[in-house]
């Protein structure tokens, strides 16, 4: 460990701390943030009482005179906060039902640190150092004055750059009834569930001159701080965190990192848990769960499951393994050794942390409905794109949300066949495809991937955050092939983890891997709102005095989205040629002639281009051989039917 260094401000000393000691040889990351907090549940009061240790370090080359910071458990404080004024306290089809749902944070002592050793909130408060009174609460994204998940505290003298100061805070966080993520719920055995999700002071991100969108001649970086909306999730800076726990004695734990010491004392539990190079901490705790474990190479698997769901827990476990093994060979090195699995209650389930993620699942779930294993799939993908790569939620939800799930989506296909979600008899639907069909059945020409997440429209959020950019980077990988659709997620990876990239970014490695320039594909499909629909409008044969024929296939772009297609002719004979076009003209005219009449023309036969949204318009016969025309139509139109029966069934899970 360093020497401190210590900074005179007016009059009163400011110390310099070191990072805490890690559990990783070499730090992953900068490490610009560290957790040191003690806590306590109490179950009956549904209330943690905690007291932290924050050290922030300074990386701009300028001096800062202003922290930020999220109180997002003020989301659920009443029903005037964003949140509840966005959502109408329903998320995900998840209310609350009890008399007293609500939750926050209060804090009752910041102050910056006067000692070099441990957290001591008891110690009287130097002259110049406490900062409660300076909380000032702010709303940077709407004029709701009444919001208060983000604050503000201006310093009593800046922070140079490099230097690292140290916070104390006294706090509690009143546990909600879980709408959202977080909270409590009463377990059918009648025992008291939680799951403790962003409830502690967490210090905003200072984005310098050159990260993501600040200019690099900008004179300083800026604080990137949003409201908690219905629609957004997190951003945080990489960090340690040193954390403990105390519970009632009979309660199972799972948190963040690695577990390293664990006494029990009066009936109380205390757990301490080390969680490095991570973006954040969570934690659940219930008397009733069951823990299933499986070593996987240098991850310990740990799965915490309801005692109803006991007979799945299996399920769980090789889920996880299932990505896991494929994140490993198509994308880089999982590089934590814990994760925990945990089948929550409610809204707490289909959510990540760092190393611990919320999967869940129904009473009796059968084997041919993969719910299960898509959820747990999913989850675990946010370890990468939510966790190792830490892009801005808030800002450009599709490079977590859209990014994992189209890898959920290659994952799921790739380890279960063609009925990946369902397979019941010769009733199979794949996640690519259910995927596509959330997309071109929700409005396609409505909602750029690139928008911030509280200013899409009610249900564009989770098309375009999910479904579409799936949909997109799929159609990626057809265009330019699986071998250097790899080689750019790989690319993308290495370069970018630990590091907060942009969509610019991920483009630009793109651009590099494959050495070509991507405007086009991106500023339809990813800046845009373009829509792709090509259609065979007529074929027509002219039979010449040599008994030769003469034939046209005329082909319509329907909306404004363009994208290389192929278009495959089968003529009387049974011949078949193959022609590329570049899709460019609103009509296109295809002549051919030959000794056989053109009996069918079909665009994009091999389903590359998955952002064309109407498939049943991609073919048509000749007049003779409308009875089979009629067939194929009946085929697609019995499929679309089926992917939406099971659209409708996914919510229920």
């Amino acid at each position: 460990m360093r020497s401190f260094i210590f900074v005179c401000l007016l009059g009163f000393v400011l110390p310099s701390f070191a990072q805490q000691a890690t559990t990783s040889i070499t730090p992953l990351s900068d490490r610009l943030v560290s957790y040191t907090i003690k806590a306590e549940l109490n179950p009956d009061t549904k209330t943690i009482k905690g007291t932290q240790r924050l050290t922030w370090r300074n990386p701009d080359s300028v001096p800062v005179d202003e922290l930020q910071f999220h109180l997002y458990l003020n989301a659920f404080k009443d029903d005037k906060s964003t949140f509840m004024k966005e959502s109408g306290g329903v998320h995900r089809g998840n209310s609350a039902s009890s008399e007293n749902p609500w939750g926050g944070i209060d804090i009752s002592s910041m102050r910056l640190a006067d000692d070099e050793g441990d957290l001591r909130p008891n110690l009287p408060v130097g002259s110049g150092l406490d900062l409660t009174d300076s909380i000032e609460f702010i709303h940077p994204d709407d004029d709701n004055a009444d919001d208060q998940t983000v604050f503000l505290v201006k310093l009593p003298r800046s922070v140079a750059p490099g230097e690292t100061l140290a916070l104390d805070f006294v706090f509690e966080s009143r546990l909600p009834e879980i709408i959202a993520r977080t909270g409590w719920e009463i377990a059918d055995s009648g025992e008291p569930f939680f799951f403790v999700g962003q409830w502690f002071p967490k210090i905003a991100v200072l984005e310098i001159p050159g990260q993501r969108y600040v200019p690099k001649d900008a004179p300083k970086g800026e604080w990137n701080a949003h409201q908690f909306h219905a629609n957004s999730e997190f951003y945080a800076d990489f960090g340690t965190y040193d954390v403990t726990l105390d519970v009632p004695e009979s309660y199972e734990v799972g948190a963040s990192g690695i577990k390293v010491e664990e006494s029990i004392q009066n009936g109380i539990k205390t757990l301490r848990y080390k969680a490095d190079d991570v973006i954040d901490f969570a934690w659940t705790a219930s008397p009733d769960f069951l823990e299933y474990t499986q070593q996987w190479r240098h991850v310990f698997i740990r799965a915490l499951i309801q005692p109803a769901h006991k007979g799945q827990a299996q399920r769980h476990i090789d889920a996880a393994i299932v990505a896991l093994e494929r994140y490993d060979e198509w994308i880089g090195e999982y590089p934590y050794t814990t994760l925990t699995v945990v089948d929550g209650i409610g809204d707490s389930n289909g959510m990540e942390y760092p190393t611990l993620i919320t999967a869940g699942t129904t009473y009796g779930l059968p084997t041919w409905a993969r719910v299960l294993e898509l959820v747990t799939i999913h989850e675990f993908g946010h370890q990468y794109f939510m966790g190792l790569l830490a892009s801005n939620e808030f800002e450009e939800a599709w490079l977590d949300e859209g990014m994992n799930s189209y890898i959920e989506s290659r994952i799921v296909d790739d380890a279960y066949g063609r009925g990946s979600v369902i397979e019941l008899g010769h009733f199979k639907i794949g996640d690519i495809a259910a995927q596509r069909l959330g997309y071109v059945k929700q409005k396609p020409s409505k909602g750029a991937l690139i928008t911030k997440s509280w200013e899409y429209t009610m249900g564009d959020y989770g098309k375009a955050s999910y479904a579409k950019p799936a949909t997109v980077m799929n159609t990626l990988e057809r265009y330019w092939g699986w071998d250097m659709q790899q080689k750019f997620l790989k690319a993308y990876y290495a370069q970018w983890r630990f590091k907060h990239p942009s969509t610019r970014d991920l483009q630009d490695v793109a651009e590099q891997v494959s050495g070509e320039d991507l405007d086009w594909f991106f500023d339809q499909f990813v800046y845009g709102t373009a829509v792709v629909d090509y259609a065979i409008d007529s074929i027509s044969n002219t039979k010449k005095e040599d008994d030769s024929y003469s034939s046209r296939v005329r082909i319509w772009r329907k909306y404004d989205g363009i994208f290389p297609v192929s278009i495959r002719l089968t003529f009387a004979d049974g011949s078949v040629q193959d022609q590329s076009w570049d899709g460019q003209d609103e009509w296109k005219d295809i002549r051919v002639a030959g000794p056989s009449r053109l009996v069918e023309a079909f665009i994009d036969p091999e389903f590359d281009v998955l952002v064309d949204i109407n498939r049943l318009n991609n073919r048509k016969v000749v007049a003779d051989l409308a009875s089979n025309q009629f067939a194929r139509q009946v085929q697609f139109r019995s499929i679309t039917f089926y992917q939406k029966l099971f659209f409708v069934l996914s919510g229920l899970f």
